[in-house]
């Protein structure tokens, strides 16, 4: 009876680890997923929350949104393409310098594109905004940057993050 009972739990086991991953890789999350750009909007989303925007800033603000993910979506994959080959470039290699040189070349001249297409995209979308929003938008972030600045302080207090994490590490069982 006992051997009966257990007989289907690799099966069931199965099943259920097929039912959460399914939905989760149909969603896009793992492998080349967009989470920054999800994270991104939600950031987004969240600094504007407070700003009683209208349905048309609302459209605008969309229509911005995607235009500006598209655009910077080619200079993307190309950081993560340089971080890559910096990443999986063995020192061994005989052209080691060289490779890696280009990369940083690449990954710099990328980063340096992506922050103006993300300063263009913060002028833009802060022409859709009128003053008493734009003042909303700038008491909000100063709100933000308060209490960032407070738990930084706060973990410098605490023995600082570098350090309490290499002290972790060093106390980790290895093997």
């Amino acid at each position: 009876m006992k051997t009966t009972k257990y007989f289907f739990a690799p099966l069931v086991i199965a099943i259920a680890i097929t039912g959460t991953i399914s939905p989760v890789t149909a969603q896009g999350v793992g492998g080349d997923s967009s989470r920054a750009s999800d994270r991104d909007s939600r950031r987004l989303e969240s600094a504007l929350n407070d700003l009683d925007l209208s349905d048309s800033q609302k459209a605008q603000l969309r229509s911005l949104r995607e235009n500006h993910r598209q655009a910077t979506e080619g200079l993307r994959a190309q950081i993560r393409t340089a971080q890559q080959t910096l990443a999986n470039t063995p020192r061994t290699d005989p052209n080691y310098e060289s490779i890696t040189s280009r990369a940083r070349q690449d990954l710099e001249s990328a980063r340096s594109q992506l922050r103006v297409q993300q300063q263009a995209f913060q002028s833009n979308a802060r022409g859709l905004l009128n003053p008493e929003q734009l003042n909303t938008l700038e008491a909000n972030r100063a709100q933000r940057r308060q209490r960032m600045m407070e738990r930084r302080e706060g973990r410098m207090e605490q023995g600082g993050g570098r350090e309490q994490r290499e002290r972790r590490l060093e106390r980790r069982p290895r093997g």
